[in-house]
């Protein structure tokens, strides 16, 4: 049953640059991933592995970055993507019906309101695809993470199917529900993290033909989809009412 608020209706101010020249609060809405190397992917006998999309277990070295600490909110989104945008009691649910192009774009105009340097190098052109967009990896503004980078932060050093063991309660993740729950409704993971599993899937970094998503959502109808190496697939254009997105910024 989705929650009931009350109504509330909450009107976004404009954030001005001159006001504020970097918003970055790494220690309230960010976790500092350590540097090191982190063990990811699924052994192939993982109950509910799909084997054509899922890496098998493999070592991944990381220079550190910083990651939103809940899924990007509703509030969050239309404070930079919309100054006039007013919203009600759903101001702390994490924001959906966004593709991953939107998702790309807020990360390269928060990045600009904050006077950082925007990762994305979009062109200018009528009707984009994928490949279109590219990345400065030397950027110190906010992007999407990759896959590998997610299930880094997703495991927080597990190493079982799920973050929090052989299982995934309800009481644990919100899945097979009736939707979205408010960020940080259940407790987080060991890095600090919130959601990493269920609530809402996350977009991630593309690869050459599709856009990435990771984390599995409320609709999910099982356990399985909510597996730390689970993937799923979709178009850039693509927006549904159970993907939404979190961010990442490098430690630079």
């Amino acid at each position: 049953m989705r929650n009931i608020f009350f109504t509330m209706i909450i009107c976004i101010p404009f954030i001005s640059c001159s006001e504020n020249k970097n918003n970055f609060d790494a220690l309230s809405e960010f976790v500092f991933i350590k540097p090191g190397s982190y063990i990811i992917g699924s052994p192939v006998n993982e109950y509910g592995r799909w084997p054509k999309g899922e890496e098998d277990i493999r070592k991944i070295k990381t220079n550190g970055f910083y990651m939103s600490k809940t899924e990007i909110t509703e509030k969050q989104y239309y404070t930079v993507m919309n100054s006039n945008y007013c919203i009600n009691d759903s101001a702390q649910l994490p924001l959906v019906n966004v593709s991953w192009f939107e998702a790309v774009q807020y990360c390269n105009l928060r990045s600009r309101k904050e006077k950082l340097e925007e990762v994305y190098l979009i062109p200018e052109k009528t009707e984009l695809s994928l490949k279109d967009v590219t990345l400065n990896e030397k950027a110190n503004g906010y992007r999407l993470p990759n896959i590998d980078e997610w299930e880094i932060a997703c495991r927080a050093e597990s190493r079982s199917a799920y973050w929090t063991g052989k299982k995934i309660s309800k009481n644990q993740a919100n899945y097979n529900s009736a939707g979205r729950m408010p960020v940080a409704s259940y407790k987080p993971n060991k890095f600090g993290l919130y959601d990493m599993s269920g609530n809402v899937e996350e977009w991630c970094y593309r690869n050459e033909y599709f856009a990435l998503s990771k984390g599995g959502s409320w609709s999910s109808p099982k356990m399985e989809n909510l597996r730390s190496s689970s993937i799923s697939f979709a178009v850039e254009h693509e927006k549904n009412d159970y993907t939404g997105f979190r961010i990442v910024k490098n430690k630079n």
